[in-house]
């Protein structure tokens, strides 16, 4: 297996040092000014918070009330559970959430937040769980592989509530969260750039698009969703072309765009502008052919985020693929689920679009390596 790539590295560092206790470098940064800070006892279990009025757990909304949406949500709010504060993240509102004992663990997971409804689950694949060695911490652990669903309504005195896995709604109460005029504490402040980043002898250069990442180290990428939390930076990856990776990176990003883990392990990075054209998910969405050194290809990327590639010699089929995709600004990612040909098939591939006409086709600059070599000219097909 390859050594950890740099973006890896100094991920790995700080969740061998947050499982040790929590990062100490917070504690200037992650201060609570919030009038309910002290400890509220909550139920006992998640379990006996479950025991709600049958129509509440149908989902119905009680009477006057409305789906919250992410215009109602401010950057952070508290919630007693487990006998402590727990803190739920919405960020910069670019799809990445999370909850949060300062110092101690959190979850960050995903969501499109449809109908006012926040899902994590290990088992559902969707989040990460980072936590120190605690009590408190094994609660929040549990919590997340067991999985959850927050609800978010505004009543009808317009405050807003929540119900966690079915509980009887509660006021959520906003919280403040001291920040440092020299870390970069909103995630949109990245939207755009591409940072190179130096530590030791290797580099890692990231590009931002709108709530998206993509990070290159050699012939190593990840991709995924990202934002700014609590004065530290989120990435979860999803699209991968590594041996090695974290299903969650944290990082802190100074203003002067050094970023630092939690053992003092730190990256210098330079700064500059992420200009692209960005590819419509809608638009690209369809079917495409190539013709290539005497090969038939297909490329279907589907609305519903599956994919597939066939390639056909006259009428025998020498490759075939699918699995899902997704586009960052003008980035197409693709991860294989499934191969013709395993032993040579790429987990993940990248490649920018560039001269997209959605009635034409466009260009693909891709990383497949894989025989018959991918076209990079893609078309419309063309039908009688």
């Amino acid at each position: 297996m390859k050594k950890l790539s740099v973006f890896a590295a100094a991920a790995a560092m700080s969740l061998a040092f947050t499982a040790c206790g929590g990062d100490s470098s917070s504690s200037n940064v992650e201060r609570e000014e919030d009038s309910s800070s002290s400890v509220e006892e909550s139920s006992s279990s998640v379990a006996e918070e479950s025991s709600s009025s049958a129509k509440e757990e149908k989902g119905d909304l009680p009477r006057g009330a409305r789906v919250a949406t992410l215009e109602d949500l401010e950057k952070n709010y508290s919630l007693p559970l487990f006998g402590t504060d727990l803190y739920l993240a919405t960020g910069s509102k670019l799809g990445v959430f999370s909850l949060w004992i300062p110092d101690t663990a959190w979850v960050a997971f995903r969501s499109d937040f449809k109908d006012g409804v926040l899902e994590f689950s290990e088992e559902g694949k969707n989040g990460s769980f980072l936590g120190a060695d605690f009590a408190v911490a094994d609660s929040l652990q549990k919590l997340f592989k067991k999985g959850a669903t927050i609800k978010l309504i505004v009543n009808s005195e317009d405050r807003l509530q929540y119900s966690l896995n079915g509980s009887k709604y509660a006021d959520l109460k906003t919280a403040k969260v001291k920040i440092s005029e020299n870390v970069i504490s909103d995630g949109s402040k990245l939207n755009g750039l591409t940072l190179e980043c130096k530590q030791e002898k290797s580099t890692v250069k990231y590009s931002f698009y709108e709530g998206r990442y993509v990070a290159e180290s050699g012939d190593e990428w990840e991709a995924g969703y990202y934002d700014i939390q609590r004065s530290k930076l989120l990435m979860l990856p999803t699209f991968i072309e590594k041996d090695s990776y974290l299903p969650l990176v944290t990082m802190t990003v100074g203003t002067d765009y050094t970023m630092d883990d939690a053992t003092g392990g730190q990256q210098t990075c330079k700064s500059s502008s992420n200009k692209y054209e960005a590819i419509d998910h809608e638009k690209i969405a369809g079917e495409w052919v190539a013709d290539k050194d005497g090969y038939d290809w297909t490329l279907t990327l589907k609305d519903s985020g599956k994919y597939s590639v066939d390639s056909k010699k006259g009428n025998t089929t020498v490759l075939n693929n699918s699995g899902v995709w997704d586009v960052y600004g003008n980035v197409l990612l693709i991860k294989n689920t499934a191969c013709s040909e395993p032993e040579k098939c790429l987990t993940g591939i990248k490649g920018v679009v560039s001269g997209f006409d959605a009635k034409k086709g466009f260009n693909l600059d891709h990383s497949n390596t894989e025989e018959p070599s991918m076209p990079t000219v893609w078309t419309m097909p063309q039908y009688e």
